[in-house]
């Protein structure tokens, strides 16, 4: 018996041992692929300072990369994915080194139990939300505001996954306080795009169109995704008509096929571009063949398998930062 335990504790450990050091062969893979990209570097989040405070009777969190020069600065609030966190997110994006560079501040909130509360009612793991994160998020970007050297007139919002549907819930319901904003692999859900009160702003969406978890197709009612039902939601094309169409956009441009950087990458990228009120552009990224990740993301095969592929023709941060510094 004993011998049989320490071989199987020997085997235990073993395992631990090759998985440890199968991730560690990742990271430096995924590390190489990124500094040979081209591309700005993702964040990292000891550049990031911790901010906590009581909201709901609950202690929550923000993450911030301020800029200490003087006058006020853009501030671009990014929401993290379903069972993610802030930490998360700031590693997945070149925001934060784009901020450091460009001069605008990085706020990375934080959800309870890495879901937030996005108005679907419904999540694809975990339980489903019940907090006040539209409020929350308003008093981040008080905070901000008053003590990060916010510019009110320049508060710009941005998600993935859940983190892309909390975007479009915000807006809906304190869109007020942004002055454009972009979801990222997400729909708009059906019943939001009814009661949505969200006022005219420039918008950016982005989305695969091999997207496993949130089609590109839009659902319908109840389909099960990891035995959880969904509610109806609209396609990424229809979606991205009903916000650019809220600012007043004229017609959506064809789609322009953009530069393949990459050979061994087997999707490519569609830009759509329309110009709304005061000629502000609202922007349609398409990423066909890529699945739910934003672009610019490198994977093992394992979780190419869970989510599918990641678009290498652009960097989601200097997308979404480009969009952003245009509508100023």
């Amino acid at each position: 018996m004993k011998v049989k335990t320490m071989v199987s504790c020997g085997l235990v450990a073993a395992l631990i041992c090759l998985m440890a050091g199968a991730q560690l062969i990742g990271r430096r893979m995924r590390e190489r692929q990124e500094r040979e990209s081209g591309f700005p570097a993702k964040g990292d989040p000891s550049t990031a300072r911790k901010i906590t405070f009581s909201y709901g009777g609950v202690e929550r969190y923000y993450l911030v990369q301020s800029i200490e020069s003087p006058g006020l600065h853009p501030v671009v609030v990014v929401l993290h994915g379903g069972t993610q966190d802030a930490k998360k997110v700031w590693r997945q994006s070149s925001l934060p080194t784009l901020g450091l560079q460009e001069g605008f501040v990085v706020v990375a909130p934080d959800a309870i139990d890495g879901h937030w509360n996005d108005g679907r009612g419904a999540v694809l793991g975990g339980r489903v939300s019940t907090a006040d994160d539209v409020g929350f998020l308003r008093q981040v970007i008080a905070d901000v505001l008053q003590n990060q050297h916010g510019d009110p007139n320049a508060v710009f919002m941005v998600g993935v996954s859940n983190g892309g549907f909390m975007t479009m819930h915000f807006a809906c319901e304190a869109g007020t306080l942004l002055h454009a904003a972009g979801n990222v692999i997400s729909d708009m859900p059906v019943d939001q795009e009814q009661t949505c009160h969200a006022p005219p702003m420039p918008w950016l969406s982005m989305n695969g169109t091999s997207d496993p978890l949130i089609p590109y197709e839009g659902m319908t009612e109840g389909t099960i995704k990891y035995g959880k039902p969904q509610p109806a939601m609209l396609s990424a094309d229809a979606t991205f008509q009903f916000w650019s169409a809220r600012d007043q956009c004229g017609p959506i441009s064809a789609g322009t096929r953009l530069p393949h950087r990459n050979d061994s990458d087997p999707t490519w990228a569609e830009k759509k571009v329309c110009t709304g009120l005061h000629d502000r552009q609202s922007v349609q990224y398409i990423f066909h063949g890529a699945g739910h990740n934003w672009p610019n993301m490198h994977y093992g095969p394992l979780v190419r398998a869970l989510v599918g592929a990641s678009n290498q023709d652009v960097d989601a941060g200097e997308v979404v930062w480009s969009f952003f510094k245009n509508t100023l």
